[in-house]
């Protein structure tokens, strides 16, 4: 899209407005502080490893914050399962939330996604249980907390631990 010169932004101003754009967007979907500070663990080693295990915790912790507004919980699906370990790699990698959401709509399967980026030290239980009560805190108009309470059926959710990096996507629909 090209704009007329009079709102053109050139120079510093643009590369200080990008930048911080990109810097609140991260932060709303990726600023853990450190896990000591909240009581998460310090090692993401601590994750026993069980997949399934900590794709039902996900789910089942997104089905509890659902309950206390009265809504039904969603069902798990595994080709949003699939696309969330997809996107969550991607997308970690990458250091940048909801890239490969948008790179392919969704994939074809979800209408929605909420991710919890780049949590280092933590164990991946506590980046789930700690990075929802985060985004529920948002509250009313806050996109993670509207995502969570959305008009969806099914969700699934994804897990890429890269070193000590923990990287999570819910995907909905």
């Amino acid at each position: 899209m090209r704009f007329p010169a009079s709102m053109r932004l050139t120079g510093r101003l643009a590369s200080l407005l990008v930048a911080s754009s990109l810097a609140a967007l991260t932060a709303a979907c990726a600023s853990p502080t450190s896990p000591s500070s909240t009581g998460g663990t310090s090692d993401s080693t601590a994750w026993n490893g069980n997949v399934s295990a900590s794709l039902s915790f996900c789910a089942d912790e997104l089905n509890r914050y659902r309950a206390s507004l009265g809504l039904k919980p969603l069902g798990r699906a595994t080709e949003l399962e699939s696309f969330a370990a997809q996107a969550a790699e991607y997308d970690g990698k990458l250091g940048v939330p909801h890239q490969y959401f948008k790179m392919t709509n969704g994939g074809g399967v979800a209408r929605a996604e909420n991710q919890l980026l780049l949590w280092r030290g933590w164990a991946v239980d506590d980046v789930i249980r700690e990075g929802m009560k985060r985004m529920w805190s948002e509250g009313p108009g806050g996109s993670h907390y509207e995502t969570i309470r959305g008009n969806y059926s099914q969700v699934g959710c994804g897990i890429f631990i890269n070193g000590s990096e923990v990287n999570i996507s819910q995907d909905f629909r």
